[in-house]
């Protein structure tokens, strides 16, 4: 496998494996490629892969990627064009195959994502959606773990339940990163 650049500057992938030489050999309209000693079996062919990589490199640079595409789509061979993460993003088949997906509430430019690969039989997707803000479920969370809304009150009045902040109270030390625990919390 190797990545080649066309006239019109885009890069694709080209497998060339012995199998797929004959192919490709032809198609490029470089047929002496099967005669060449270097290339004439499997491990003369694995060996001198860097010299065949060099006459495709001159070959394939002399057109534009619209004609290896021509050249390509009428054989067996594993080629594609390598794509930039907007070209992606906008794929026809990746949106029709659900791959890239809408995402929701992220707002601003960020409007899509990749699907998570899982699929369960018998279970819907859930959407895709943005993770959670830091402290956005804190209260919640808490409630969760059983704490009443007084102690919740409590903690975020000492500092340690904050929204969105990712604090826990003051520091109290010189130490940058270090926290001191909250006034009457016991951590025994």
């Amino acid at each position: 496998m190797n990545v080649y650049h066309t006239k019109d500057d885009t890069w694709f992938v080209l497998i060339v494996t012995p199998d797929k030489l004959a192919a490709v050999a032809k198609a490029i309209g470089r047929p002496d490629l099967l005669t060449d000693p270097r290339f004439s079996d499997p491990a003369k062919l694995t060996a001198n892969m860097p010299q065949l990589t060099a006459i495709l490199d001159e070959i394939f640079c002399a057109e534009p990627m619209a004609h290896w595409y021509e050249v390509f789509n009428g054989i067996h061979v594993t080629f594609g064009a390598v794509r930039g993460p907007q070209e992606v993003i906008n794929d026809p088949q990746l949106q029709a195959n659900d791959i890239i997906v809408p995402l929701n509430g992220a707002g601003g430019k960020l409007t899509s994502t990749i699907s998570s690969p899982l699929q369960v039989h018998g279970v819907a997707k859930v959407p895709a959606k943005r993770a959670p803000k830091i402290g956005e479920h804190n209260e919640e969370v808490l409630r969760q773990l059983g704490f009443s809304a007084t102690e919740i009150d409590g903690l975020r009045a000492s500092g340690c339940h904050s929204e969105g902040k990712g604090t826990c109270g003051p520091s109290t030390t010189a130490q940058p990163g270090r926290r001191e625990p909250p006034p009457n919390v016991d951590l025994q």
